[in-house]
């Protein structure tokens, strides 16, 4: 019998009708694999990826392969939104078995829930060396009835492994607190995709929190202008690539080519927060109509395609729709052409050669069945970026969109997840703090109005006389996750910046009272609160340290513990040397996958500045349009006394002091930078 029917899970719900027996993740159901003595087979996806749709129509639609599992088998599903823990877990666990990891995840565990066998996706029938999924699964059938002890042997060290405390391995020789940006831009060239942007090969991912990182340190001046000149040129091409949708706003998950064109187009929520980050900063220094655009588009997609009845943010849109990867996102040739020349705009028909050419259509599709990624021609760019030229490719996206509108759009997934949410209202406040465009900065003040109180609301729920964090939507009790209290903490105390209300301080500095009493121990943060550790058939693991999908959440609570102690409040720095001192070398070996750790440490202490301020500034406009001259080092504090004395201080002391806030703005007349020196 399949299980998966009552299910709130868009991702459990396509797989209801499977005539595989799925059960969903429950203690019942470990238990029922445990007292049968069978073999568990935990398969782990999300509603919106393209491979996961293609493993089930070819392995688990199949009433072959659905009658082995069901007789071998304790067969359980696993939405990898809703249960983030089980996920990383098992995702950590097939690095063992020399993977990758990724999803669909397909994991073989011991009747006690000892992982033995980890893979991805596999085929219907074997391909490129990679054996089908019914070969896996029979050999591994048979395996376990050949030799079980073995195997549940091997689950057994696979099971230490994975809830191993990280160790260094090895330490990365420098001079002073962290190694100087441009010598971590250097040792990076070496990487460099000198002509298409970005770095390595194919398949591409924007790492997002590296170019903040980039962005963040260029403004500091502490990167070269070549460098600078290629972080640029790479989130240009990126943003000119068919990664990015030009004709609604907002970025697929990543390339699949090296060229930034042909993306896995399915849409996910945290993407569209680290978009908004890059954009913005990136605006500040290479104020061009694509990143201005960019953002105002995906300002608008998300308000009117991601944002819930309920308030919050939905999670992700699907990669197919009407069975096919990208055929909603496409055109041919002739299509466009169509588009075109019905459109009774003389200026787009007089220029529709022109048009072609920009948006990199020729008579060779650069998709399947003759169809095109929209992008646009990088070569080109001093043609369009002219005033005119800008308006006729506004024009082409606006007209080539209402056309799209027409089609059968892919799914939504209309789960909200909570660490999601409160990345994607960080990434907002940064916009409203940083863009210097007032209808930029308007845009995203009013999405920020219209979702803030109910993601409070979707996400805090009253439980008696306390007030727990929900993960998702879609479940009413779910464990505590150190995700979301991370970035709970960054967007409460980031509020408290913008706003100068001190519930949102206190509310950041309680939780983060409760991260060091429920997920820390002995100087390791854990990916759920410890007091869950004997409730569950796995392991509570290690935090990963790395960016992954989006942003690590450890680097972020690090980044936030020493951008803000000088608020008075949260001085635990000290506490958290030992972590410290593993993502300084983990990241200096990795840094492009450790973008967040280097956010978090590179300034030295002494770097940081705190800038009291009185409480009505903070709704004063002339006050709200200085703020985007302020590094990401200084942090805003707020006093409610009654005058209007201000100061700029460090660890150790106070630098300037002002009574007016005529003194407050003179400082900037008589240093035009002072904020970042």
């Amino acid at each position: 019998m399949n299980r998966l029917g009552t299910e709130k899970s868009l991702y459990l719900k396509q797989h209801a009708q499977n005539p595989i027996h799925w059960w969903p993740y429950t203690a019942e159901a470990i238990k029922v694999a445990k007292d049968q003595g069978k073999l568990i087979f935990l398969s782990i996806g999300y509603s919106s990826c393209h491979w996961c749709h293609v493993m089930a129509h070819e392995s688990f639609e199949d009433q072959k392969t659905a009658e082995h599992l069901n007789q071998n088998f304790i067969c359980i599903k696993v939405d990898r939104e809703e249960m983030p823990d089980v996920d990383q877990y098992y995702q950590k666990a097939c690095q063992f078995f020399g993977r990758n990891g990724g999803w669909p995840l397909s994991v073989f565990l011991t009747p006690e829930a000892k992982p033995f066998f980890v893979g991805t996706y596999f085929p219907k029938v074997p391909k490129d060396g990679v054996p089908s999924f019914m070969e896996v699964a029979t050999q591994v059938n048979q395996a376990y009835k050949d030799n079980s002890l073995e195997l549940i042997k091997n689950g057994m060290q696979v099971k230490e492994l994975v809830e191993a405390k990280p160790q260094l391995e090895g330490k990365v020789e420098f001079q002073g607190h962290f190694p100087h940006p441009q010598g971590i831009m250097q040792a990076l060239q070496q990487f460099q995709d000198n002509q298409n942007g970005g770095y390595g090969v194919a398949p591409k991912f924007p790492h997002f929190a590296f170019y903040e990182w980039a962005l963040e340190q260029m403004l500091e001046g502490h990167i070269s202008q070549e460098q600078g000149n290629f972080v640029m040129d790479s989130l240009e091409k990126m943003l000119m690539g068919g990664v990015y949708d030009h004709l609604r706003g907002g970025l697929h998950r990543y390339s699949t080519d090296e060229k930034w064109l042909v993306p896995h187009f399915e849409k996910m929520l945290y993407d569209q927060a680290g978009l908004l980050k890059i954009l913005t900063k990136a605006s500040i220094m290479y104020p061009t109509p694509l990143f201005f655009d960019s953002l105002i588009q995906t300002l608008d997609y998300l308000e009117n395609e991601m944002l819930h009845e309920n308030g919050y943010f939905m999670s992700a849109q699907d990669a197919d729709s009407e069975g096919q990867e990208g055929i909603y996102f496409t055109f041919s040739k002739e299509e466009i052409l169509e588009v075109l020349e019905q459109s009774e705009d003389k200026e787009l028909i007089d220029n529709k050669e022109k048009i072609l050419e920009w948006f990199n259509i020729t008579d060779t599709p650069n998709f399947e069945h003759g169809l095109n990624v929209i992008s646009l021609n990088h070569a080109k760019r001093e043609e369009f970026y002219a005033r005119d030229g800008w308006e006729l490719v506004r024009k082409t996206k606006h007209i080539l969109m209402e056309n799209r509108k027409l089609r059968i759009p892919p799914a939504t997934d209309t789960k909200g997840i909570a660490s999601w949410n409160f990345m994607l209202v960080t990434s907002l406040l940064d916009v409203i703090q940083y863009c210097r465009i007032d209808v930029v900065r308007n845009q995203a003040t009013h999405l920020l109005n219209s979702c803030l109180d109910n993601i409070h609301k979707n996400f805090l729920v009253e439980r008696g006389d306390s007030t727990v964090m929900r993960h998702t939507t879609t479940k009413e009790n779910t464990l505590s996750y150190f995700e979301d209290y991370a970035f709970f903490t960054e967007m409460q105390y980031r509020l408290y910046e913008l706003t100068g209300d001190s519930v949102f301080k206190q509310n950041a500095d309680d939780s983060v009272q409760f991260i060091m009493k429920e997920f820390y121990k002995d100087g390791v943060f854990y990916t759920r609160a410890l007091s869950s550790n004997e409730s569950e058939a796995y392991g509570n693991i290690p935090v990963p340290e790395f960016d992954g999908s989006f942003k690590s959440p450890i680097a972020t609570f690090l980044h936030i513990i020493r951008r803000f102690e000088l608020l008075g409040t949260n001085n635990i720095s000290d506490s958290l040397s030992e972590m410290k001192e593993f993502l300084t070398h983990r990241s200096l070996q990795h840094p492009l996958a450790a973008g967040e750790s280097l956010r978090a440490l590179t300034f030295p202490t002494e770097a940081y500045r705190k800038m009291e301020i009185p409480q009505e500034w903070a709704k004063e406009a002339e006050f709200k349009a200085m703020i985007a001259n302020f590094s990401s080092r200084f942090t805003l504090s707020y006093h409610s006394r009654g005058d209007h004395f201000w100061q700029i201080c460090h660890a150790s002391a106070c630098e300037v002091q002002g009574k007016t806030f005529e003194d407050f703005k003179k400082l900037f007349a008589n240093q035009e930078h002072a904020p970042n020196e």
